[in-house]
């Protein structure tokens, strides 16, 4: 089941490192895998944030300091940000593989999720994906 897509940054502050705050977000944290009642479900966040003009120019310089990941395969991401995001160039059959203007994430990586990829979109748009894997 997928849980329902959130806009209060305030929340997804408490998951993820916004410094600076974005002026607003939508995102979702989503089960990966089948969940068998036993143990913790692992979990991924998706997140577009929306940053203002000279906000967006210290992220850019942040993401573009950081390495930039080997490619990132992951499943069909969540409807509401494939209705968001133009990611048709990324898909690969049944996959989406993230291999350009991607970076580790590590600006917004915290101590819940640190494993996962950043990448900006146009409009001042941030792509954040982390799962808890």
């Amino acid at each position: 089941m997928v849980e329902d897509v959130r806009n209060d940054v305030a929340t997804l502050q408490k998951l993820v490192t916004l410094q600076p705050v974005p002026i607003e977000a939508r995102w979702s944290l989503d089960p990966i895998g089948k969940d068998d009642g036993f143990g913790p479900t692992d979990r991924a966040l998706w997140a577009v944030v929306r940053y203002s003009e000279a906000d967006a120019a210290t992220i850019t310089r942040a993401l573009a300091a950081t390495p930039a990941t080997q490619p990132v395969t992951v499943d069909a991401p969540p409807g509401w940000l494939l209705a968001d995001v133009d990611l048709v160039g990324y898909k690969r059959g049944g996959e989406y593989v993230f291999n350009r203007s991607v970076s580790d994430g590590k600006p917004f990586a915290s101590n819940l999720y640190s494993s996962g990829f950043a990448m900006m979109l146009p409009d001042r748009r941030v792509l954040i994906h982390f799962s808890s894997r």
